[in-house]
């Protein structure tokens, strides 16, 4: 994408703020979110997402008027993050994604230039070396050729920044953010928008990792197609203000969102039975495990209550369950566990 000009005001902010140190980042379908400063306690997202727009005076008028982030080539105006989403909706549009189901988007010929200009928005150049740890999901179904192409590519381009680039898993991220008083031993479960990540650590150590190639865009896009609506920003926007699982569904739409949630908890849950019985080489840990729910896709109401109740119903669980729980934050904890990487890699 040849760059002419570009509106500075929300790309200057972000990254001018930010100070030297470790930087935890998540690159997801959905957001994009980095953790950084004291304790990784400064957290930012923005979505991973662009909308184009034809060229014209009056447009790139508006866009400076409003402060918006975008950038032009000879054809498009291209706003890009937080902002793509009220062009989405203004447009009756779906906004396009330079990801898809956790990986780089091979179908969308910007998707590295994109992903690249939102982390540049959010991350400043690194300063003295500083480490940077981004996620990356688990191995799956179709996705492990692809899956060295996206952390290899991710990889260079944090590199070009100057940081001392280093990959987690993403299930991983969420133990290290959330399991320490457990000597991070437990199960991480990352509820993105493109796939759900796992990880089943011990002392820190990933014992078993995997990824589901389901997440909130498979729910959105198949509720989308039984309703015969063409715009799954709707159902998404639906979904994210107005859906509790805990509560019998009153309409289609919040019916069709109780089916593919299910069906997106019982495929996980599974999955990870399945991984339990093929790994013959846990180490036997004395005393339950707990599990916990991060995540986009995990933050409606009743999520953590719906998902406990189908783990704890198929019978006895391959390994003793001490509690379910849902992060502190479930959209910054893979990003706050980067962070909690990258401080240990600083040390």
């Amino acid at each position: 994408m040849e760059e002419k000009n570009q509106a500075p005001a929300g790309t200057k902010t972000e990254a001018a703020e930010a100070k030297a140190g470790p930087v935890g980042l998540d690159i997801g379908t959905s957001r994009i979110v980095v953790a950084d400063g004291p304790d990784g306690e400064r957290r930012r997202s923005q979505l991973n997402a662009f909308v184009p727009v034809p060229v014209s005076e009056m447009a790139e008028n508006m866009l400076r008027q409003r402060g918006m982030v975008y950038e032009r080539n000879c054809k498009n105006l291209y706003v890009y993050g937080n902002d793509s989403d009220f062009f989405a909706s203004f447009l009756d549009t779906d906004a396009r994604r330079p990801m898809s189901e956790g990986l780089i988007n091979p179908k969308e010929e910007n998707s590295q230039h994109m992903i690249q200009r939102i982390i540049q928005m959010m991350v400043p150049r690194a300063r003295k070396n500083e480490v940077l740890c981004f996620s990356v999901p688990g191995k799956g179904d179709g996705v492990n050729g692809n899956l060295v192409y996206h952390e290899a590519v991710l990889k260079q381009f944090l590199q070009s920044l100057g940081y001392n680039a280093k990959s987690i898993n993403e299930g991983q991220a969420v133990v290290f953010s959330e399991l320490q008083d457990e000597n991070f031993t437990g199960i991480g479960l990352s509820f993105g928008g493109g796939m759900c990540n796992v990880s089943v650590s011990f002392m820190s150590m990933p014992m078993i990792t995997f990824s589901v190639p389901k997440g909130g865009d498979y729910i959105d896009r198949n509720v989308a197609e039984v309703m015969g609506e063409s715009n799954t920003t709707k159902v998404r926007l639906f979904k994210e203000e107005k859906l509790d699982l805990s509560r019998p569904a009153k309409d289609e739409m919040t019916g069709a969102l109780h089916i593919f949630y299910e069906d997106l908890m019982r495929t996980l849950i599974d999955r990870l039975r399945a991984e339990f019985s093929r790994s013959g080489q846990l180490p036997k840990v004395d005393r339950p495990m707990p599990v916990v729910l991060a995540g986009g896709t995990a933050r409606p109401a009743g999520f953590l209550q719906k998902f406990e109740s189908l783990l704890r119903a198929e019978g006895e669980f391959p390994v003793q369950i001490s509690e379910v729980r849902m992060a502190a934050d479930p959209l910054t904890a893979t990003a706050r566990g980067c962070y909690i990487a990258a401080l240990s890699e600083t040390r």
